[in-house]
């Protein structure tokens, strides 16, 4: 019998890493529209055949787009449509284009527009929640959580307010996880960056900690560290799993970037995160299956 029980419990170790997650971001934009349904199932179809089994969306509406329900309506479609593909649907809420000059408000001030923040999202969930033939499967608060601004603990009283709150009512509307990410540029140590993230997670919202790898910031081993600290096997690794980044930025100050050698891409895909932790990719649009349906130039 301790014989049977050892090779049972041998068998359970073995196969957790088969119960993590494996998603793929998208950042809708409104050029994507022009990807027709039989493309986009398509898409979806061939992600599920390459083992993926969620996607999320990371924001339903973004500033003034997707605002109105005709621009609402190929969103909708499209959660549809992965959803009817076999890939579970985390649903991103409201971004603000402004965000990260915002939240460098004092605090009182930043108190009231987190506020605000949460009035969005709640809208949002509310209204997809309503969509006929949609069920989210997770909630993504678009919103993302540096290494710089929330340095001091002072400064992380609103923020970690803010999200406790977002938890609570957002599972109100529907009892599905809740998802933020975070990212790191050397701003803090490892040790105090996962203390960051520990106040996140005591909020019951799920950290998913970007790897770096595409904005270049630190080196491949200073990446390393910050990502055993924050998300590895260890009991005090806060994140609930890893964003990989398959792009390249492109110099300059306005954001763009262009897929990694396609062989880099098939080599992250492979990984398997510390720990069983779930393990994301961001984005659809530098996937290789994605190439000539979604645009990223």
């Amino acid at each position: 019998m301790i014989r049977l029980f050892s090779c049972l419990l041998a068998l359970i170790l073995f196969s957790a890493p088969s119960f993590a997650m494996q998603g793929i971001f998208w950042q809708p934009q409104l050029r994507d529209n022009a990807v027709s349904d039989a493309q986009w199932l398509s898409l979806m179809q061939t992600l599920r055949q390459q083992q993926f089994d969620t996607v999320v969306i990371q924001w339903t509406r973004y500033g003034e787009a997707f605002q109105d329900e005709k621009a609402r309506a190929p969103l909708v479609k499209k959660a549809q449509a992965a959803q009817q593909a076999g890939l579970k649907v985390i649903l991103g809420l409201y971004a603000d284009p402004d965000f990260f000059n915002r939240q460098k408000q004092p605090p009182a001030a930043l108190a009231n527009y987190l506020n605000r923040l949460l009035a969005q999202d709640l809208a949002q969930a509310k209204l997809w929640t309503q969509q006929p033939g949609f069920k989210p499967d997770g909630w993504y608060i678009s919103a993302e959580i540096d290494d710089h601004n929330w340095r001091e603990q002072a400064a992380r009283v609103p923020m970690l307010t803010w999200l406790r709150d977002a938890h609570r009512l957002l599972t109100s509307v529907a009892d599905k996880p809740v998802y933020i990410s975070s990212f790191f540029a050397g701003n803090m140590s490892p040790e105090g960056y996962n203390q960051l993230l520990a106040g996140i997670k005591n909020t019951g919202v799920k950290v998913l900690v970007q790897d770096g790898g595409g904005t270049g910031k630190l080196s491949a081993a200073q990446r390393e560290i910050y990502i055993n600290r924050s998300a590895g096997c260890e009991a005090t690794a806060s994140a609930s799993g890893i964003v990989y980044e398959i792009f390249t930025a492109n110099p300059g100050r306005v954001f763009s970037a262009r897929p990694k050698p396609r062989r880099q891409i098939e080599s992250l895909l492979k990984m398997h995160s510390p720990c069983a932790k779930d393990r994301f990719y961001f984005s659809l649009r530098y996937l290789p299956a994605a190439e000539n349906i979604l645009r990223h130039d």
